[in-house]
């Protein structure tokens, strides 16, 4: 059973990666409104032990998007939720694939009062229509700023210059904290984790376009030790009745990773999903 089990979910991540990304249907998950989504989205993270985080606003003047506080980290992470479909994904899954639309580490800047000057036509005292000059108050709400940038969440409107640096700075942040996980959870040294992170993060920006059964077996190989036309094989095996193969790839995997036989099956199931 637990070698069928394996298979399952070996079988599982072959497809995945072969096929292009799930997710909802662009405009709402049916039975939703954003307001609700956000609340739902949340929730379903939390039931990952990976997670704990706080919904600090589900509606911001960013189309799409939910702020919320990820003690992980202890920052605020601006998450966009318009694909998101609870009847496709789980909401972990859908955190981990889309994770490249999200900004991370933002300064929470309370809600506030601003002065502004405003100009105009009013009714003056004697009942008269005057043009003038005047100053009138109004409340800024929470917004989030990339402090490296000086970017505003809510407010932003930046080059494709800073949207370059914008990408980076999140792949970066993305990366370390996607390597602490490993290191953490599956025995992994630092160095590797990283390592499979910064490979993880590039097989997303490729597979966004057509890749080659070679380049996936490159990809495959360079993070499991074996590619992934021997995997596929070996899964078919192994749903024939001869698991040899399947054991023979998870010791691979271990010995590739330097982890446990228990770890590197683990391992298997997160790798395209960090």
């Amino acid at each position: 059973m637990k070698n069928l089990m394996t298979m399952i979910i070996l079988t599982s991540l072959f497809v995945s990666c072969l096929g292009g990304d799930s997710g909802g249907n662009g405009s709402g998950a049916p039975g939703f409104n954003h307001v609700q989504l956000a609340d739902k989205f949340v929730t379903e993270l939390n039931l990952d032990q990976e997670f704990s985080v706080e919904l600090v606003k589900s509606s911001t003047q960013k189309t799409d998007y939910i702020v919320i506080y990820d003690p992980f980290t202890d920052s605020f992470d601006a998450i966009n939720i318009k694909n998101y479909d609870p009847s496709l994904d789980s909401a972990t899954e859908y955190y981990n694939l889309n994770s490249a639309s999200f900004y991370f580490d933002l300064d929470e800047i309370p809600g506030h009062w601003e002065t502004t000057e405003v100009s105009g036509w009013y009714t003056d005292w004697e009942g008269d229509e005057v043009y003038g000059t005047w100053e009138e108050d109004y409340y800024v709400d929470t917004q989030y700023r990339d402090r490296r940038l000086n970017v505003y969440f809510e407010k932003v409107s930046a080059s494709s210059k800073d949207l370059a640096k914008i990408s980076a700075i999140k792949e970066a942040a993305q990366i370390e904290k996607s390597a602490q996980f490993l290191s953490s959870s599956f025995g992994l040294s630092l160095q590797r984790s990283k390592e499979i992170s910064r490979l993880t993060s590039h097989w997303k920006k490729a597979s966004k376009k057509a890749m080659t059964d070679a380049e996936i077996d490159s990809f495959s190989t360079e993070l499991l030790g074996f590619s992934m036309t021997k995997g596929l094989k070996v899964a078919k095996e192994s749903t024939e009745g001869n698991s040899a193969g399947l054991n023979q790839l998870i010791k691979t995997a271990a010995d590739k990773n330097n982890i446990s036989p228990e770890h590197a099956t683990r391992l298997m199931t997160k790798l395209f999903g960090l």
